[in-house]
């Protein structure tokens, strides 16, 4: 008898991935009699946990798949050997869709992604105060293809031992969301003064930029175990905000020229601060971050240091003197 399918896609960003597994998750224990088949980049496969209800498969849409035939190929065959019951499209983009189309015509129940493109318009004119979750809209294209599951949903807390590791990533792929390496090396400085030691998380090209005190670089291979060891990680809206919700690390979010409100916050098991920028009237700028700024001098990132020495405070679990603050 055929394995029961669901197929799942979404090609970028890595932060998107991440904000998109604690949904497969709950959908894989939610309905353990399937098997999920989720679609992504190669290299973000080493980002996500295992679980034995999930198959992870790399599929390389940068050379390989890259052109629409061949990919519009590699659905064909694969829908033709697999047959899935379901079929959720979580990126809705031009390289998803003609899988989506063809997943439909073999007989998938097919589950789309809303990205409420008009919501969005109004929020970003400060018509709309707050837009849906993400990890909601994941949820609901899983239900609309015929998998409902309860969301959000209280993930399980895990005991974390007291540690003095400070992970810090303040990089981003747009300006408008990328910390000042200024106040970067302020905040490793105050931290190593207590007795702490600090991690730099980032990529090559980006840990090459920092010019500031004496501080560890994480290497790839490091990074699981050091979101698992860390007393707190300090990060932007990016990738790392939902891989320290992963895996359960205590987070500082700062946001700068977007906002918690556009719906990009993840459901974390552990505990997390945001510090954002205020009394700007251009802020939030965007959704996704920009590497534009309508006043030329990128305000919203200049967040006061002591709000985020405060937030580490409320949520880092140390022994270190934060009390003081």
């Amino acid at each position: 008898m055929a394995e029961k399918r669901i197929a799942v896609v979404r090609f970028s960003a890595l932060g998107d991935v991440a904000l998109l597994w604690p949904v497969l998750r709950q959908v894989a224990e939610s309905y353990p009699d399937y098997k999920i088949t989720f679609f992504t980049r190669p290299a973000f496969l080493e980002h996500l946990p295992d679980h034995p209800g999930i198959e992870k498969v790399g599929l390389d849409v940068d050379t390989s798949y890259a052109s629409p035939v061949s990919l519009f190929l590699f659905w064909w065959g694969w829908l033709r050997g697999t047959y899935p019951e379901a079929w959720v499209d979580a990126h809705a983009h031009v390289r998803t869709q003609t899988g989506t189309w063809l997943a439909a015509r073999f007989g998938a129940r097919v589950g789309k992604l809303e990205k409420h493109r008009a919501l969005r318009k109004a929020f970003l004119a400060k018509k709309v105060e707050q837009l849906p979750a993400m990890q909601e809209n994941y949820a609901d294209a899983f239900a609309q293809a015929g998998f409902p599951i309860v969301w959000p949903v209280a993930l399980p807390s895990t005991s974390r031992p007291s540690s003095d590791i400070l992970l810090i990533a303040p990089f981003a792929a747009h300006e408008s969301k990328r910390w000042p390496l200024e106040s970067a090396y302020a905040l490793v400085v105050w931290w190593q003064e207590l007795g702490g030691k600090a991690i730099l998380m980032g990529h090559f090209s980006e840990i090459d930029q920092w010019n500031g005190p004496d501080i560890e670089f994480a290497r790839p291979d490091q990074e699981a175990s050091l979101w698992e060891k860390a007393a707190v990680a300090v990060v932007t809206d990016s990738a790392n905000q939902h891989l320290a919700a992963l895996h359960g690390t205590p987070s500082v979010t700062l946001w700068m020229g977007t906002a918690p409100q556009a719906g990009f916050v993840p459901v974390h098991p552990g505990e997390q601060e945001h510090v954002q920028s205020s009394g700007l009237s251009c802020s939030p700028c965007s959704i996704y971050g920009t590497s534009r700024c309508s006043r030329g001098d990128f305000a919203c990132r200049q967040l006061p240091l002591n709000q985020i020495q405060k937030a580490i405070a409320k949520v880092a679990r140390t022994d270190l003197p934060l009390h003081a603050l």
